[in-house]
């Protein structure tokens, strides 16, 4: 299922992968993703919103790479229903003309 949400770009980082020690002793590796900031605008007022994409979709971190601060643009994700839960992954977007 998609959905689709026109956003204020702010910016994209790269996350390197890692491990880290939970609070049982264990060890927890996560990998290598993207992580996009951007403004979501809720009754009239904006919020600062970040989502994450695998490291693996260099083509879509490129693209992300090559937007402007600032850009309008329309975010697009899959949404996933597993069991008693729902994610969101960005899949990607589509620049929003600019108005005159």
């Amino acid at each position: 299922m998609k959905c689709n949400n026109e956003v204020v770009f702010k910016g994209i980082e790269e996350r390197a992968g890692g491990v880290f020690r939970n609070d049982k002793g264990q060890d927890v590796k996560y990998d290598k993703a993207y992580i996009v900031r951007f403004d979501e605008e809720v009754d009239g007022d904006y919020q600062e919103r970040k989502v994450k994409f695998s490291g693996d979709n260099t083509s879509l971190f490129t693209r992300f790479k090559a937007l402007k601060a600032y850009d309008r643009i329309n975010l697009i994700f899959d949404v996933v229903l597993v069991n008693n839960s729902c994610k969101i992954a960005v899949v990607d977007f589509a620049p929003v003309p600019k108005k005159n």
